[in-house]
């Protein structure tokens, strides 16, 4: 793992070209208010198409990934940044571009034994038409783009009249969307950190499920750290959770999310490569619930920064020239 030191220049990722544009610059803010205060050396980077040019003037040896959504989530800038050969945090470029696609994503985790909603997926060029006379699982669903992540464009579905404006809806964010079985239930979420898991969270709210709205205003939903789970079903929760760490490659950190069914049945519904930082984020909520402040969980995170791929010997922080 690579050492980073308060010598170092650290650029904080944010902002971006995807939809998560605003919830990434509240993370990367609030990162780097942490730095700052404890006594980084420390710039905002805000990524556009001239990432790479802003990172070389800037001088960058050390990227932290406050990045949400397309481009940043995705493997792209980890791409950029392994061929300029400076360290960042989150997952490297195959975790990330995995994690991104939830199709790609369920054939991982059904392949490792996770069980995941029953699902179908519809393209474009097939239509909401061809899932309806295919049938295979009952309403209600979630229908969702495959490649975005906060829960952008996605909506429930409770009768076929519904069906052909939510995957319209969710088409203008993916050529690709997801039609998967509602699962009644609690939801949790895990977070994992430094590979192990930190700890995991009930979230309530009096929506049926938690769309964006939900998720980033304050005060839409309640907390329960840890969830009340019989012991069996929570340490199934919380393997499962570390299992898909795993075999998608994830880096470091990571949050997972479930529908705990009636009965104990855990079903993984996401995996966020790069969890939100901001102050309604869940992973700080358990970080704080566990006794680590908001400045050690960055500070953690930011020591795990490295370059992921191993092709290239002889690269590190400390490598002069790789900026000039």
């Amino acid at each position: 793992m690579t050492t980073v030191t308060k010598k170092d220049r650290v650029g904080v990722l944010l902002g971006g070209l995807s939809s998560e544009k605003g919830i990434s610059m509240l993370s990367g803010d609030a990162v780097y208010r942490a730095l700052a205060g404890l006594g980084y050396d420390v710039v905002k980077v805000e990524v556009d198409r001239d990432l790479p040019l802003k990172l070389r003037e800037l001088r960058i040896e050390v990227a932290f990934n406050a990045l949400h959504g397309r481009f940043g989530e995705d493997g792209c800038v980890q791409g950029v940044l392994e061929i300029m050969g400076i360290p960042y945090t989150g997952s490297g470029v195959s975790a990330s571009a995995t994690a991104m696609d939830k199709v790609l994503t369920k054939h991982i985790l059904t392949s490792g034994g996770i069980l995941t909603p029953p699902y179908r997926v519809v393209e474009r060029a097939i239509g909401y038409d061809q899932l309806l006379r295919e049938g295979g699982i009952n309403l209600p669903y979630i229908v969702k783009p495959a490649c975005e992540g906060s829960s952008i464009g996605i909506g429930r579905v409770s009768s076929p009249v519904e069906m052909k404006k939510a995957i319209t809806h969710a088409l203008k964010y993916d050529s690709r969307v997801l039609v998967e079985k509602f699962i009644e239930g609690m939801d949790v979420t895990v977070a994992v950190y430094d590979d192990r898991v930190l700890g995991s969270m009930e979230i309530r709210s009096d929506e049926t499920f938690l769309d964006y709205d939900v998720k980033y205003t304050e005060g839409r939903e309640t907390f329960f750290i840890p969830p009340p789970l019989e012991a069996d079903i929570m340490a199934s929760v919380e393997e499962s959770a570390l299992a898909a760490h795993r075999l998608l490659g994830c880096s470091f950190y990571s949050r997972m999310d479930f529908r705990v069914a009636p009965g104990g049945r855990p079903y993984m519904l996401e995996v966020n490569t790069l969890p939100g930082l901001t102050a309604l984020s869940y992973v700080p909520k358990i970080a704080e619930n566990k006794g680590m402040s908001y400045e050690a969980l960055v500070e953690g995170i930011l020591g795990s920064a490295r370059l992921k791929l191993k092709d290239v010997p002889g690269r590190d922080l400390h490598q002069k020239g790789k900026v000039e």
